[in-house]
């Protein structure tokens, strides 16, 4: 039986030529969310870490399925946001940067709502986004000259800004947060006659971009490389190969905005159907070049 680090080896993608292919906006439109075995994962707390040479990064991604909205939210065309939803908070350490993130989603259909991004460090910025009808609002923020140690409330170079949304894209826009909690929900569905794919409309940075996940068709079997806390360990995983790939909207599009957990370009994930999570997350981290992101320690939920 491999070990999970013998399986992260496996290099696997769909090339570069297809992340320069421009995808129509009615192929978006026909994008259909996953149908899933429940919207609320066993776990609620992962810890990742990544080491290349003398450069290390953690990140942690905690999942709550039903948390209040930020109250100030409002949108321009739709009156009200919902009081609640599910949400991703991720909190990361990469190079000196530390980044806290929260993302207010549709737990079923993916459907983005509220987006807040801070960090701090070697660079501080602010992002706050507001997915509406047909647009999504933003507002940025960075500190002048003696602000970098105030909270983001103080700094005083902020800017508001609005981004189109494609008019004839009909599938709900998520963002690629999201993406973490769809491929733990695929990896706990069988797979059925071979590799499936299936593509996920989101707003990464400034732009709709559209995201084509692929399950390869082959499971490998391994064995945890993780702590477990809140409940008992797996003894064997079964994991599946998944790869997302940015295309471009449009034929002046690019897929250079695309980001999950830091890294960038073509995603490879390996996820465990047992406890519906990644084990493994890899993709470009510059400088460092190609990194895999790993696993160290699950907390389940106490209903486990």
């Amino acid at each position: 039986m491999p070990s999970l680090d013998l399986a992260q080896t496996a290099v696997f993608g769909l090339g570069r030529e297809l992340r320069k292919v421009a995808l129509s906006v009615a192929v978006l439109a026909a994008a259909v969310p996953v149908a899933a075995t429940g919207s609320e994962p066993p776990w609620q707390r992962l810890e990742f870490r990544a080491k290349k040479f003398f450069l290390s990064a953690d990140a942690a991604v905690e999942f709550d399925s039903t948390a209040p909205l930020p109250v100030a939210d409002r949108c321009e065309g739709r009156p009200s946001l919902p009081v609640s939803a599910a949400r991703i908070r991720i909190e990361s350490s990469i190079f000196g940067r530390r980044s806290q993130s929260s993302l207010w989603f549709d737990a079923e259909s993916l459907q983005a709502h509220v987006r807040v991004q801070e960090e701090r460090g070697s660079r501080n910025r602010y992002k706050r986004y507001t997915f509406c009808q047909g647009t999504v609002e933003a507002e940025r923020a960075t500190p002048n000259a003696g602000e970098a140690d105030l909270p983001v409330a103080s700094w005083t170079h902020r800017y508001p800004l609005v981004h189109e949304v494609p008019a004839e894209l009909t599938a709900p826009l998520s963002e690629p947060s999201a993406l973490l909690h769809l491929v733990g929900r695929l990896a706990a569905l069988q797979a059925e006659g071979g590799a499936a794919s299936r593509t996920v409309p989101v707003f990464s940075n400034s732009q709709v971009l559209a995201v084509r996940i692929d399950r390869h068709p082959e499971t490998i079997p391994a064995m945890p490389g993780f702590s477990v806390a809140g409940g008992p360990s797996p003894e064997e995983l079964t994991l599946a190969r998944f790869t997302l790939t940015p295309l471009a909207i449009g034929s002046d599009g690019g897929v250079e905005d695309f980001e999950l957990l830091g890294l960038e370009g073509e995603i490879e994930i390996l996820a465990a159907r047992e406890l519906q999570l990644p084990v493994s997350i890899s993709g470009r981290l510059p400088p460092a070049g190609r990194v895999t992101v790993r696993l160290r320690h699950v907390e389940l939920r106490e209903n486990q």
